[in-house]
Parts: C-alpha cells; structure tokens; sequence
C-alpha cells in the first residue's frame, strides 16, 4: 500500500484497519461514488492505489465514526448540564458526518495539488538545465540523467523515467505514461512537446524552449493574480472572524436581556470552537493559494 493511503488525516484507527471496515459499506460507496467525480483520476495521480468505490465507502465509515462519536459526547455533555438530549446532537450528527465524508473524498485532489506545487517549485531550472544541455548537443536521455537529482519532486519523476527507460520500455511510451500520472498541466505539456518532437523528427530545444518561456511567463501572472486575490480574501476573513462574531454576541446578550432568555451554556464554547475551525482552514485554505514560483 501507498505511503499516502497510509497517513489520510481524521481516518481513525491505521488506514489498513479503517479499509477493513469500510469494506462491509461498499454498498453505500457504490451509490455515492457518482457523487465523487474525477476521483480515480485524482487518485491515479496522487499515487494513491486504492479502488475509488472503496475509497467512498472508507470516506463513508469516516463521517460515521465522527457523527456518533460526536453525538454522544454532545448528547452526554447535554444531558449532565440541561438534564434532556435537546436538537444540538442530531444536529451536530449530520454536521460531522458530512464534514469528514467531504474531506476524506477532496483529500487525493489536495495531494495532487501539493504534488503539483513542489513540482512547479522546481520545474523552469529543471526545464533550463534540459534546455541547455541539448543545445549543447547532449542525448536527450543523458539530459534526463542529469536533471535526476537536484531539482526536488521534478528530479524524482525524471529518476523514475530514467529508470523504465533503462529497464527496456520505449523512451516515448514512458514519457506518455509520465505525462499522463503527474497532476501538473505544464509538466504534462513539456512532456508530451518533447514526444511530439521525437515523433516529428523535430528539434527538441525548439519546443523546450517555447514550454520554458510559456512556463516562465505564466509564473509572473500568478504572482500578480494572488496579490490581486488577497484584499477581497482579507476583507472576508474580517467580516466572518471579527465582525460577525462581535454583532452576534452582542445581539444575544441584548436579546436575552430584553426577552428574559437564558443562555445556553454550550453557545459560547460552540462560537470558540467555531471561529477556531474556521481560523485553521482559512489558514490552509490562504496557504494553498499561495503560487510555488521559480526563477
């Protein structure tokens, strides 16, 4: 099994075991399957080996597992405080089914992604150093022998193509099948422009040159395009972390004084805990934005 499939956060127990169960809910996968698109294909490029029906159904026993795990806790924390289960429990049930189910099913496209970010990191000098060596009248396997370490995620996929090529598959078909598992679109196009000049018989510098300048190019508008992302980014996380919160608590306090409503004494912790959650996926969820560039 894949190291990835190994270490999937919030999946309790080990991976493995979690699997196990989630094989009884199979059934359950197979209808929500549909509900998932572009999973096996986010799974193929995540390197993540695992059936996508089976993959449902442990995002399945996930969200199960946290639902009543959190509804007991709340239905027990209810019942010593107010003395009766109330509507929070069934509430927070559904919540924390779904929540969970979504996570686990959106994780193999958040590893593509990172794969996609620590490939582009390195990708322009490992496209240069490729460039320059066949100007210089270098192989082009040589080439990809020299760029197989010392160039981070990018270095690992070329040691991986160096490797089939040398166990006897053909140079191209191994570049198509690199192309096609890697989740990064311009690492896919340098590829497949490198295959299209050897099948034409073209010149390979010619097209690593367009790709490496393309790349280059675009790597300026995505600096440019987050600055522009951020003020609208942070004009939200003030109204939703600041503005809304301080409103609504005075709101409540003002209304139960009015009214003679008590508080209930899970409110508060719940706006905490809240504002917490929402604080730590805003953070990644910045974090994510933010363009892996190189120069």
């Amino acid at each position: 099994m894949n190291e990835e499939i190994k270490s999937i956060p919030i999946v309790p127990f080990t991976t493995k075991r979690a699997l196990k169960a989630a094989r009884k809910l199979r059934f359950v996968g197979e209808k929500l399957a549909p509900s998932v698109p572009h999973l096996k294909k986010n799974l193929y490029q995540a390197d993540m080996d695992i059936d996508p029906i089976l993959y449902v159904s442990l995002a399945v026993f996930t969200g199960l597992f946290y639902s009543f795990l959190m509804a007991g806790i709340v239905t027990l924390i209810s019942v010593m405080s107010t003395g009766s289960i109330g509507l929070l429990p069934p509430l927070l049930s559904v919540v924390f089914f779904f929540v969970p189910f979504w996570y686990v099913n959106f994780y193999p496209a958040l590893v593509a992604g990172r794969k996609v970010r620590d490939l582009e990191k390195n990708l322009l000098f490992a496209l240069r150093h490729l460039l320059i060596e066949v100007r210089a009248g270098v192989p082009l396997f040589d080439a990809m022998v020299g760029v197989s370490s010392g160039y981070g995620s990018v270095s690992d996929e070329f040691r991986r193509i160096v490797e089939e090529v040398n166990s006897g598959r053909d140079q191209e078909d191994v570049l198509n099948e690199s192309a096609k598992r890697s989740p990064s679109l311009y690492f896919r196009r340098a590829l497949w422009q490198v295959v299209n000049a050897l099948q034409g018989g073209s010149d390979v510098s010619k097209a690593l040159e367009a790709i490496t300048d393309n790349f280059a190019e675009r790597q300026i508008n995505k600096i440019n395009r987050y600055g522009e992302e951020l003020n609208p980014w942070t004009m939200f996380y003030m109204i939703v972390a600041v503005i809304l919160p301080s409103i609504g608590i005075t709101f409540l306090i003002i209304l139960t004084s009015l009214t003679g409503m008590s508080i209930p004494g899970l409110i508060f912790p719940l706006i905490i805990f809240g504002l917490a959650m929402f604080q730590f996926f805003f953070m990644g969820f910045v974090k994510s934005k933010r363009p892996s560039v190189s120069f």
